[in-house]
């Protein structure tokens, strides 16, 4: 029996505390619950939309005039290196709890925010791991029934995917096939990921992460357009064939830029944050400045990685 909150503020639930109110409100636990709570939705002619932890979530000041459905569904099983995880889970648990069974394959991934879901939907990666390597199969609600997609079906690009394009399609649970590791050198890789991350992303920093995508070289087309980019940056700067957007954002002094009360971290050109009393109109106009500025430097378009709403 799914719980319904009415005029529930999405401040107190997005990580950048931003956001008005959602109509309606609704926390699934099981895939029971997933399919009630778009029943309800459908029940009361309103669009609905699903969210995980919060993070990498704009939502617009005026709010969502539908049902926000969380979900929190948190299987997980085992059999030989294959799990199968419920798209609720937390991420970071989900990965120390591969790491403590010797299960490689994720542990670099360790401290991007959000749940298992999320990762699939932006196909999620970091230090040269992409939760992508380690998928064999995903479960999806496309609001009338299950089905199961392979690897290839979810049409995973870089920060891309077909959830993307498919609004209406629920992750409910994915199988992941994990190499063999040693549960001390994976904790050990976690951990240490997770501190090299602690200097951009400082506790208590109300932030959806990184905000604008990196630039993956063999997208930027045509190649004079490419060579013509590559020539204004850094060879140093290029890593795992990626552009870090932080590099053009401080080549461009996004450090410590704002609006209104949105600011640009002073430490980090890719971390937009709100201290207090934000807007996410203010974030929009912040961003638009942003892109317009790395254009006009560098001659390309950097795309955000947050999602609006």
């Amino acid at each position: 029996m799914i719980r319904v909150k009415k005029g529930f503020p999405l401040k107190k639930f997005t990580t950048i505390r931003i956001g008005g109110l959602a109509k309606f409100f609704i926390v699934a636990k099981t895939e029971n619950d997933l399919i009630d709570a778009v029943a309800f939705a459908k029940k009361k002619k309103l669009p609905w939309y699903l969210v995980g932890d919060g993070s990498n979530l704009i939502v617009a000041d005026r709010g969502y005039k539908g049902v926000i459905i969380q979900n929190k569904i948190e299987k997980f099983a085992r059999q030989g290196r294959e799990v199968s995880v419920g798209a609720g889970n937390n991420l970071l648990k989900f990965i120390f709890k591969l790491d403590r069974l010797g299960f490689a394959g994720m542990e670099k991934m360790a401290g991007i925010p959000g749940t298992v879901g999320g990762a699939i939907y932006g196909c999620a990666g970091a230090y040269g791991q992409e939760i992508k390597d380690v998928l064999v199969r995903v479960r999806v609600f496309d609001g009338q029934k299950f089905k199961l997609l392979t690897k290839k079906q979810c049409q995973f690009g870089y920060r891309e995917s077909i959830f993307k394009k498919r609004k209406n399609w629920i992750i409910t649970e994915a199988t992941l096939k994990l190499g063999a590791g040693d549960r001390y050198q994976l904790l050990q890789t976690s951990r240490g990921i997770i501190k090299l991350r602690g200097q951009k992303y400082h506790r208590g920093l109300r932030c959806p992460g990184s905000f604008f995508k990196n630039i993956k070289l063999e997208n930027v087309k045509p190649r004079a357009l490419r060579e013509k980019f590559l020539e204004k940056v850094d060879p140093a700067k290029i890593i795992y064939g990626k552009v870090p957007a932080g590099y053009l954002l401080d080549q461009i002094g996004a450090r410590g830029m704002r609006q209104g009360k949105i600011r640009v971290a002073g430490h980090h050109g890719n971390l937009v944050y709100n201290p207090g009393g934000g807007k996410a109109s203010e974030v929009v106009i912040l961003s638009k400045r942003l892109k317009a500025l790395v254009k006009n430097k560098f001659g390309i378009k950097i795309e955000e990685e947050v999602q609006y709403l």
